[in-house]
């Protein structure tokens, strides 16, 4: 039997009678970059994040990328990712001038383990960048802790 990692179909159905009409809307009216629902999921985005400000991205590679540039990683700047994540996750950290340090990941989740993150931290890091995966969440709050242990 062949089961499929996941049905975006199934997804879509469930979705598309809200999605549908407000994405042709948004075609209609040419307001891809800076639109009136930009600036709606931004402000949504900040409220459940507790936070004043959020940035939409046109991708997840660029959602990586940005807060590393932010930081002014230099050559032997590290950042520790997980060793199992889209290439997108290192590639970034390398694009924006650091070194990516991978950590092993839990087996039970496949996110990464917080001790293989604490065994890879070293001097020379600066950032640590947790991947979600398969609808597990990665171990934020331990995490966390551990940054602001290690700063």
């Amino acid at each position: 039997m062949n089961v499929p990692l996941l049905d975006l179909v199934a997804q879509h159905r469930a979705i598309a009678d809200e999605v549908v009409p407000a994405m042709l809307a948004v075609v209609e009216r040419q307001q891809f970059i800076m639109g009136a629902e930009v600036a709606e999921l931004e402000a949504a985005i900040a409220g459940l994040s507790a936070v004043r400000h959020a940035i939409a991205c046109a991708s997840g590679t660029d959602a990586l990328l940005l807060p590393l540039r932010a930081l002014g990683l230099a050559a032997g700047d590290e950042v520790v990712v997980p060793s199992f994540t889209f290439f997108a996750t290192a590639g970034a950290v390398h694009n924006a001038g650091g070194t990516p340090v991978f950590a092993d990941i839990e087996p039970g989740t496949f996110n990464v383990s917080v001790p293989a993150v604490e065994a890879a931290i070293t001097p020379r890091t600066r950032a640590i960048i947790a991947v979600d995966l398969f609808g597990q969440m990665a171990p934020m709050e331990q995490l966390a802790a551990l940054a602001k242990e290690t700063k």
